[in-house]
C-alpha cells in the first residue's frame, strides 16, 4: 500500500506581498539605472519633428527667438499697427512645411502690437488667445521667419489628468523678440490660430 500523497502548504499571505514588493523595487531599481536621461524616445514625433525641420528649411524658413510672458500691465502701444485678418489655420503657403499640423489655439481675439522698432531693439506685442477646450493649455509659441515674412504659431498642449481645466478660455499673452538679425525695412506678421490669422506690419528702423 503506497503512502498518502501530501499536498504542498501554500504560502503564507504576508511572503506573497513580501514577494511582490521586492519585485517592484527591484524592477523599479533597474529601470532608473538603465534608463537614459532626457525625453524618452518617441519614434512617430521624432521622425514628423525632423521633416518638418527640413522641409522649413528647404523652403526657407528659420526659427527666431522669443520670450512669451503673461503680462502684468494692461496692454497697449502709442502707435499700434493695423490688424486685419487673414487665411484661417496656418495658410496654404505655410501649412505644407508641416509633417503633422501643430494644435493651434482657437482664435486670435486681440493683437496690440507697435507700428515701428529701432533695429537693434526688441519688438514686443500683445495678443490674446482663446481656446476650444478648457482640458488644454496653451503651450508655446514658435516665431519662423523668411526674408520679410513673420509667422507667429501659439501651441496648445493637453492638461495632465481627466479633471483638470483651464480657469478661463481666453488668455493674453506678451510676447518679445530681438530685431538685430532683422534689416531695415518693412515686415508682414501674422499669428494663426484654427480661426482666421491676424495680422499686421511693422517697420524696422
Amino acid at each position: 500500500m503506497s503512502a498518502p500523497r501530501t499536498t504542498p502548504k501554500p504560502w503564507p499571505m504576508k511572503w506573497i506581498v513580501v514577494a511582490i514588493v521586492v519585485f517592484a523595487l527591484g524592477y523599479t531599481a533597474v529601470n532608473f539605472y538603465f534608463r537614459k536621461p532626457g525625453q524618452a524616445y518617441r519614434p512617430y514625433q521624432d521622425a514628423n519633428d525632423r521633416a518638418t525641420t527640413a522641409r522649413l528649411l528647404a523652403a526657407g524658413w528659420h526659427k527666431v527667438p522669443l520670450d512669451t510672458r503673461r503680462p502684468i500691465e494692461k496692454p497697449g502701444t502709442d502707435a499700434p499697427a493695423t490688424i486685419s485678418h487673414g487665411a484661417v489655420g496656418l495658410g496654404l503657403n505655410f501649412a505644407p512645411n508641416f509633417a503633422e499640423p501643430p494644435k493651434l489655439v482657437a482664435s486670435i481675439d486681440k493683437v496690440v502690437a507697435p507700428a515701428a522698432v529701432a533695429q537693434g531693439g526688441d519688438y514686443g506685442f500683445y495678443f490674446t488667445a482663446s481656446l476650444a477646450d478648457q482640458h488644454n493649455q496653451f503651450g508655446e509659441i514658435t516665431l519662423y521667419q523668411r526674408g520679410n515674412e513673420l509667422v507667429f504659431v501659439p501651441e496648445i498642449e493637453k492638461l495632465p489628468g481627466q479633471q483638470l481645466m483651464t480657469r478661463w478660455n481666453d488668455s493674453t499673452y506678451a510676447v518679445t523678440f530681438a530685431t538685430t538679425a532683422l534689416p531695415p525695412g518693412r515686415y508682414a506678421a501674422r499669428i494663426v490660430a484654427r480661426g482666421p490669422a491676424a495680422t499686421w506690419s511693422f517697420t524696422v528702423k
